[in-house]
């Protein structure tokens, strides 16, 4: 059954990567199909995988139908029955899908021992008696990074929860349909990148449109944007925000409400309306109509998932977000995950590293300072130094010194106005503003970068990380780096462990490629974190596995040694 299969692995994981690198150019997915044989014929297997040496293994599925079988059994939606056995037949192969789907999943994610990948499964398509699964694995850790919605469901119907679930839907379909046409050419998916995320953004704004409560509008909002977004009215771009919310919602408040309400499909009407708001009040609509102007009073609880904001921020660009933290950011019309700021989790871990023995409650106050500046469009920095009072006084002539204070976000807003750094201390305390910096010519500099970004990278070199220093760079572009950007840690208990689990496959009689290539390619994807004496341990040990099973026809190593990174310690170990 697998010989069109073979063609269609290819081109789809090819589309994979051209499709999920848009979301973050480091992610590495990964496709393979997985067939489970429902119909008895001679000479088949109960499991197929393609490519087999995808990282997983038949024998890890040998549970998977008893396992389908449980989940399809307590399924509360098999008490549902339709009179007509077509419908009904139809009902009950969802249900068994759905138990498939989620079987597979789990099994995958219960022989995922390092927790490092997150998998998606596409509805079945029936092939020869086989049922065939799609799985798309991408890194757990950047699907983690994502901030998602929680509700999958508006009242019974399912919702996307995120643009990045949105494209995964869309991408695992377009898989499901290139699995029905064995007679697909090279392209084997009918919509190419672009238009893919296109789809998945238009998706997606149903679960906002939802929100609003009137279903008459639910399929025209991202259009709507779209169009409003394009306008100009008397020649000025439209900067404003649409709060998106059933009306009469507990948390709007109209504080001026239109005698006729206007239709967001009128979008000319809509753009002139938009003129009217400003900072402290938004256009108040349910994505069908629009009420009047309003704002959010009291405190939003986030759980209900009931509110959200559309800001549109230059010409033919707007923003959606929630609880404040964006969602989907549409540019000329193409959706893109918006620009991270900073991610918190990371500031503080590399924030502990960078400074000895600093406070929770001082790096409580450096993220406000982060924050605020962040906001900064113009592009700005910060320099944390433990020398700030010194450097205050050193820069002097090329900077305004000021006494030490804890500065407002009205008055961050102000003094990263002009050119220059801010200069604080780990206190969050500010020293000077406008701090012009110096430093030692570098190699280290991006000409692609402009001279705010490589004037911070020759000021941190010239302190050759001997002091405590940390600098936040905002671009004009809205970029925004830290330095200096450290990789995360890791539990060296858990390389320990690789080893001594990669030492076993040399007691095993018969050659396991998956496993073996597995390990390998985990030992290079952490290779930054072994000691020289750990790199020796590997490949000895791989060379070895290589001889013993040299006569193995899956035996094809062409791996190189490992070495150790000289910039390697034991901070970077938790």
């Amino acid at each position: 059954m697998w010989g069109y299969q073979r063609h269609m692995h290819r081109s789809l994981q090819f589309s994979a990567e051209e499709v999920f690198r848009r979301l973050s150019p480091g992610l590495n997915p990964s496709v393979f199909f997985l067939g489970i044989l429902v119909d008895k014929r001679e000479g088949r297997k109960d499991i197929c995988i393609e490519p087999e040496d995808c990282g997983v293994s038949v024998n890890q599925f040998s549970s998977l139908k008893n396992l389908a079988s449980e989940l399809s059994s307590t399924d509360q939606a098999g008490n549902i029955r339709y009179s007509q056995p077509l419908i009904q037949n139809s009902y009950e192969q969802q249900i068994t899908d759905r138990a498939y789907v989620d079987a597979i999943k789990r099994i995958l994610k219960k022989t995922d021992f390092d927790d490092e990948s997150d998998y998606h499964v596409a509805s079945p398509i029936y092939i020869e008696g086989f049922l065939v699964f799609t799985v798309l694995t991408l890194s757990n850790a950047f699907t983690k990074s994502q901030y998602s919605l929680v509700k999958d469901k508006y009242d019974q119907f399912p919702i996307l929860r995120s643009l990045t679930e949105a494209i995964i839907t869309c991408f695992l379909n377009e898989c499901s349909n290139a699995l029905k046409d064995p007679n697909r050419g090279f392209s084997v998916i009918d919509r190419d990148a672009d238009e893919l995320f296109r789809v998945a953004g238009r998706q997606f704004m149903y679960t906002i449109s939802a929100a609003g409560g009137n279903f008459d509008g639910i399929h025209g909002l991202y259009e709507a944007c779209n169009q409003i977004a394009s306008l100009r009215y008397e020649g000025a771009i439209g900067l404003g925000s649409i709060i998106v919310a059933e009306k009469g919602h507990k948390n709007v408040k109209l504080t001026l409400e239109l005698a006729q309400p206007i239709k967001v499909k009128d979008f000319r009407m809509v753009r002139k309306f938009l003129e009217v708001s400003d900072s402290s009040s938004a256009i108040v609509c349910d994505s069908t109509l629009i009420y009047g102007l309003g704002e959010i009073r009291n405190k939003y609880n986030p759980k209900d998932e009931s509110l959200f904001i559309i800001n549109f921020t230059s010409h033919f660009t707007w923003v959606v977000s929630h609880d404040n933290n964006p969602l989907m950011e549409v540019e000329y019309r193409q959706p893109k995950l918006p620009s991270e700021k900073i991610n918190q989790e990371k500031f503080y871990s590399d924030f502990f590293r960078i400074f000895k023995d600093i406070s929770k409650s001082q790096l409580d106050d450096l993220w406000e300072v982060a924050m605020a500046a962040c906001d900064q469009k113009h592009g700005t920095m910060i320099v944390i130094s433990d020398l700030a009072k010194l450097e205050a006084e050193r820069l002097g002539r090329q900077s305004f010194p000021i006494k030490p204070i804890k500065l407002t976000d009205s008055m961050i807003k102000k003094v990263t106005s002009i050119d220059g750094a801010l200069l604080l201390d780990r206190d969050a305390n500010c020293h000077a503003i406008g701090v012009i910096l110096d430093g030692l010519a570098s190699d280290k500099g991006d000409s692609a970068r402009g001279a705010r970004y490589n004037s911070a990278i020759r000021y941190y070199e010239k302190f050759d990380n001997s002091k405590s220093l940390a600098i936040i760079i905002v671009s004009e572009d809205g970029m925004i780096n830290l330095l200096p950007d450290l990789i995360p840690q890791i539990k060296h208990s858990t390389v320990e462990y690789a080893i001594k689990d990669f030492k076993k496959i040399l007691d095993e009689s018969k050659f396991d490629s998956v496993s073996f290539k597995r390990k390998m390619h985990y030992f290079k994807s952490i290779q930054f974190y072994l000691q020289q004496d750990e790199c020796v341990t590997i490949n000895e040990v791989r060379k070895q596995i290589e001889k013993k099973f040299e006569a193995d026809p899956k035996m094809t190593s062409t791996y190189s040694d490992l070495t150790s990174n000289p910039q390697m310690d034991d901070s970077f170990y938790i």
